[in-house]
């Protein structure tokens, strides 16, 4: 019986050998070429994260970035987006990038100070004051000597994205004049100048991932928050945080970098697709950030129980007036040459 079954399979072997001969199937080289799946294997695939909403000036752009770059590219290239920080938080993606878990994210510029203490000039308190000079200063010069700060931790700085301007948003009452900031636990990002700030007008200031927000104000961790009215209603605040003060006290945006080494691997044409995508889509950017502002500050004035506060010149000064010894400070402590391009750039949009 042994020897009957051995034959058998002998058998089915010398038979499945001489048709794949006859057919050719066991010749990989006489196979059909698929050009599409040749094209996969070429495929470059970039992943991109942040921990914003999808229909926000950055997850917008970022939307955008990557189907200009697939455009561009003819679909070698695809950006897959991760937003609202599915992947990582705002307290990790760096380290993330650096280790190029991921190849691309686009954190606050508050974020990068605990790296880079001179992009603390961004976070300076009511310098700039109008979208024009917002632009101005985010394209540049000083964009670009910022960005070459990134290049000793490895990272691959490619361009300044907008979110407009922050204001105050609070769960209790209106916070307008100085007394209305005492002890008030207030969230704000990871940045020196910012704690100073609030510190310097009575504040506690808090820092916490912008993951935690929402559950730190649902259990009173916080009391108020600096924000951008897009980032406030999207996430939806404005649900415990019913006072909204119009200050307009600093900015907010982001920086979009890649990790080096994965820069590096891309050949030069695709390093400028890349680019190209940036900078075509700059303006666009900027217009769809302040669009968006203005639609949520509408949507926002339009729903029940919430109350705006806009500060008036007078109250701007006092506040002002408050953070005076803050501008000093980052000249002679951290970086007076950049504190001086800053108010070129401001004066060169007047």
């Amino acid at each position: 019986m042994k020897y009957f079954f051995t034959g058998v399979i002998l058998t089915v072997v010398i038979l499945v050998s001489f048709i794949g001969h006859r057919q050719n199937v066991m010749n990989i080289a006489t196979l059909p070429f698929d050009d599409e799946q040749n094209g996969l294997k070429e495929q470059i695939i970039i992943h991109f994260s942040h921990v914003v909403a999808e229909n926000t000036p950055k997850g917008l752009a970022a939307t955008k970035f990557a189907e200009l770059v697939k455009e561009k590219t003819n679909g070698r290239v695809i950006v897959q987006v991760y937003p609202n920080g599915i992947l990582y938080n705002d307290d990790n993606e760096f380290e993330a990038l650096q280790n190029n878990d991921i190849q691309m994210i686009a954190p606050s510029f508050s974020k990068m100070t605990t790296y880079l203490p001179s992009w603390q000039v961004l976070d300076l308190p009511f310098i700039i004051e109008t979208d024009q000079q917002l632009q101005q200063v985010l394209t540049g010069p000083l964009k670009d000597q910022l960005l070459d700060q990134l290049a000793p931790l490895h990272i691959k700085g490619l361009h300044f994205w907008s979110n407009g301007f922050k204001q105050i948003a609070a769960n209790d009452s209106p916070i307008i004049q100085l007394n209305d900031f005492q002890n008030l636990r207030i969230r704000v990002m990871d940045s020196d100048m910012i704690h100073r700030q609030f510190s310097l007008l009575g504040a506690t200031p808090i820092t916490t991932t912008f993951g935690d927000v929402f559950y730190e104000i649902e259990n009173n961790a916080i009391q108020a928050q600096e924000n951008t009215l897009s980032n406030l209603y999207s996430k939806g605040f404005h649900q415990y945080e019913k006072h909204i003060t119009l200050s307009n006290h600093g900015i907010m945006g982001y920086a979009i970098m890649m990790n080096e080494t994965f820069w590096n691997s891309l050949d030069p044409d695709i390093q400028q697709h890349i680019t190209d995508a940036l900078e075509e889509m700059s303006d666009w950017q900027f217009e769809t950030s302040t669009k968006m502002n203005a639609a949520s500050l509408q949507e926002l004035a339009q729903t029940d129980g919430i109350s705006i506060h806009s500060l008036t010149a007078a109250e701007r000064r006092i506040w002002k007036d408050a953070l005076g010894q803050i501008y000093d400070s980052y000249k002679h402590e951290i970086n007076d040459s950049y504190y001086q391009l800053l108010i070129e750039q401001v004066k060169l949009s007047n």
